[in-house]
């Protein structure tokens, strides 16, 4: 109980926030994300990316730190129409995407089970991201007005994180 009041405390004056390991420690992998977006927003100068197994954060005076994922598995997806980059490994401090503060229509089948299906947003960064369960195969689409973008994915611990060859065209 101490130690929730001290996290609540810390975040209402801010200095959960500011970029260090210890505003890393305890924190849930959402959580992770949440703060790499944030720091990036702010401009903050961290390195932050993430592997199948976990966020990795590198900061100005040296310092590391790392938050497992433990049972899931994050994809970062930026769809486009024009213009993308290769990508193997998602680097929230510098990665960017084509379609900024954009709504998609999202399906993930496995086989032919549906097992997600959802709008989303992305972000200022033109990607949105995706919690999947680890070790299995999966199909993407992905709707955004009248064009559509499908392809294959996966979550193996060899697998890509940053998702960036989903190029949308006329369905």
């Amino acid at each position: 109980m101490k130690k929730l009041l001290a996290l609540a405390l810390g975040v209402a004056l801010g200095l959960a926030q500011t970029p260090s390991p210890e505003a890393l420690k305890g924190l849930k992998p959402e959580e992770a994300l949440a703060l790499a977006k944030r720091w990036r927003e702010e401009g903050q100068r961290v390195v932050s990316y993430v592997t199948p197994e976990a966020f990795f954060f590198e900061f100005p005076d040296g310092r590391k730190a790392q938050v497992a994922l433990k049972d899931r598995f994050l994809l970062a997806i930026a769809p486009y129409v024009s213009r993308t980059h290769p990508c193997q490994v998602h680097y929230f401090s510098s990665c960017t995407g084509e379609l900024q503060e954009e709504v998609f229509e999202v399906r993930v089948l496995e086989g032919e089970k549906e097992v997600l299906k959802t709008q989303v947003r992305s972000g200022k960064d033109g990607f949105f991201e995706l919690w999947l369960p680890r070790n299995r195969r999966y199909t993407l689409e992905i709707r955004w007005g009248n064009l559509a973008a499908t392809g294959s994915v996966a979550t193996f611990s060899q697998s890509p994180t940053c998702l960036t060859g989903f190029r949308f065209a006329s369905r």
